[in-house]
């Protein structure tokens, strides 16, 4: 159970992409440090599929397991006021809808976690394979979506002065792959999306870090998710990598406001490197 506390310190965290994974890892690392929550996911109930990443992905369609609706029921077990919003990062309207049930709900949101990513065919394809509305697709989604979010935020981040984004990127933003998307690297639509996002902290950085605001772009790593095991599974290899209980350190991090992290703000931050960080500390 959460224990009183300040208020200054409870906020109130909207994740996206909490059904499984490092969305949900998040979560339960928040709920524990007593924060409220808003968790999304484009459905609420299980039952969900991988959507995969290529048009012809072996994996797509397979079952995964969990639901939102399950998280936020653990994250209320320990004292805090979490709910499930359902949100299509492919549908305005729905992305909408869900800021608006959040602000209704909470009245203000002061954190906003963007995790979610677009998850389909176009993904990981070839640059000569992918359709344009597609690619454009995969591009707003990753990109564009979490803005939509953070505009319908900002006005109470702001008059707090304690806003905070945190939007999970990776090392396609920023680097070349090794190898072809299929054989171990990413697509075009991927590397596209990524980029556009790593560039949103700085600039946010720059506008309203003098009201309060901090942005940060983390680079989680190599994650050992759901679905890579079972790639991992089908194809007879051994995974590796952080867990996303590792990338919900750094997040949980990041949100409390240490002046390391703060003096961050703006800024790349690497998972292992706060890692590492608070195991030297």
């Amino acid at each position: 159970m959460v224990e009183a506390q300040a208020i200054s310190k409870q906020r109130v965290v909207m994740v996206t992409g909490a059904s499984r994974g490092i969305g949900k890892a998040v979560a339960m690392s928040l709920a524990e440090q007593g924060h409220h929550l808003i968790l999304t996911a484009r459905s609420l109930e299980g039952g969900a599929t991988f959507s995969g990443t290529t048009v012809d992905d072996p994996l797509a369609g397979q079952g995964l397991s969990g639901s939102v609706s399950e998280v936020a029921a653990q994250c209320r077990s320990m004292g805090v006021r979490a709910i499930a919003v359902a949100l299509d990062l492919t549908d305005e309207q729905s992305i909408t809808t869900a800021a608006e049930i959040a602000l209704a709900e909470f009245g203000s949101v002061d954190t906003l976690i963007s995790n979610a990513i677009y998850q389909g065919p176009g993904v990981n394809d070839f640059f000569a394979d992918v359709p344009m509305d597609l690619l454009r697709q995969v591009i707003e989604s990753d990109a564009v979506a979490p803005l939509i979010l953070l505009k319908a935020f900002l006005p109470g981040m702001l008059t707090s002065g304690r806003g905070v984004f945190i939007h999970l990127t990776s090392g396609a933003a920023t680097l070349a792959p090794r190898k072809p998307a299929g054989q171990g690297g990413w697509g075009i639509a991927y590397a596209m999306a990524k980029g556009a996002a790593h560039r949103i902290a700085g600039v946010l950085h720059v506008e309203h870090g003098a009201q309060g605001l901090r942005a940060y772009s983390l680079n989680p790593g190599h994650v050992t998710t759901e679905v890579m095991h079972m790639r991992a599974q089908r194809e007879d290899r051994t995974v590796t990598g952080e867990g996303p209980e590792d990338v919900a350190i750094a997040v949980t991090w990041l949100v409390a406001g240490d002046p390391a992290a703060c003096q961050l703000s703006g800024q790349e931050v690497v998972s292992r490197d706060v890692i590492q960080r608070l195991r030297n500390s």
